[in-house]
């Protein structure tokens, strides 16, 4: 039986040298080539034929980064960029069936319902890029990349930063923006995956854990156990499955933190499947095997005296296996 491996790498700014990003920081040639060798090891210890990145500058450091990997420079996919800020990419051994897009504006179906008053939300932060994948026996899969809004309170002009309130606030405006982003996502998912058996995978730095509103807002609700049987299946249908709970409900572990921020330690980066890779649905194309999270970088400040060199990425990398079932006769 055919397998493959999935994977999602936030890069903490891949920048090219002697380019300025946040105003005048810089790499020099050498942290350059320092946090490009770092990324390629780290992308070979990743084994994963389908990886999506956020925090990527410009297209061509992120293929001078996969040198020396099995991806080439015609595999390797970002849009949008312009050098000012960060944006995501998808680097994938198996061939595409679409040009992937680049999805700037929030769907209008969620603007419409939720107004944004002052905030003036309209586009995401980073914009996800959406292709559709050919994988091993023929099966077509949708993949949605993903970098969602941070926590990073947002403080408007005038307000006073260190003010506790202010920064009450400015966390409330982030949540909105993350949330609104969120339901975005779920329109687009909703799109790809309704009434059909087609799968479907979000992958990224979704900034928030795998139960949070958030990220149940992506995920879709369960349906009521006493629902009747077309009922639960509509829902089924339209569900996403976080890979940490797939596997936590087959193994000892229950905790998958990628991200370590004043001694708090969570999950941030996520992949999400559609039920054509759930173990309990009996018509699944393939189970997930395995997760696992590549964070032996991680520093917890609030106990180590160790800084996290700028080389490295700040986030934990999330591989899962996946095993495609074979076809029934």
């Amino acid at each position: 039986m055919a397998s493959f491996k999935v994977g999602t790498f936030n890069l903490y700014n891949l920048v090219l040298p002697g380019h300025h990003y946040y105003g005048d920081n810089v790499y020099s040639q050498n942290l350059y080539d320092r946090k490009r060798e770092w990324i390629r090891q780290r992308v070979q210890n990743m084994e994963a034929e389908i990886i999506g990145f956020q925090e990527v500058f410009q297209r061509q450091a992120l293929i001078e980064a996969l040198e020396g990997t099995e991806f080439s420079p015609e595999q390797v996919h970002v849009l949008g960029e312009d050098g000012s800020s960060p944006v995501v990419g998808l680097a994938s051994r198996f061939e595409l069936i679409d040009e992937p897009q680049s999805i700037r504006e929030i769907p209008a179906a969620i603007l419409d319902a939720i107004p944004t008053g002052e905030l003036g939300i309209r586009e995401f932060s980073r914009p996800p890029l959406k292709t559709r994948i050919v994988l091993p026996e023929g099966h077509e899969l949708t993949v949605l990349v993903c970098h969602l809004k941070s926590k990073r309170p947002m403080i408007l002009s005038g307000e006073d930063e260190d003010d506790f309130l202010t920064q009450a606030l400015g966390s409330t405006r982030s949540l909105l923006r993350r949330s609104i982003e969120a339901a975005g996502i779920r329109h687009l998912a909703l799109e790809a995956m309704a009434d059909n058996d087609a799968p479907l995978m979000v992958i990224g730095d979704l900034n928030d854990a795998t139960h949070s509103v958030t990220t149940q807002i992506m995920a879709g609700p369960h349906p009521w156990k006493f629902d009747p049987r077309p009922v639960k299946e509509r829902h089924w249908d339209r569900l996403l499955y976080s890979s940490f709970d797939i596997i936590a409900q087959r193994s000892l572990k229950n905790q998958w933190p990628t991200y370590i921020y004043n001694g708090r330690y969570e999950e941030l980066d996520h992949i999400l499947v559609s039920q054509e890779f759930y173990f309990r649905n009996p018509d699944r194309i393939g189970d997930m095997d395995y997760v696992h999270v590549l964070d032996d970088q991680l520093k917890d400040d609030t106990l180590s005296r160790d800084r996290l060199p700028r080389w490295k990425s700040d986030h934990g990398q999330v591989v899962a296996t996946f095993r495609l079932r074979e076809e029934r006769s």
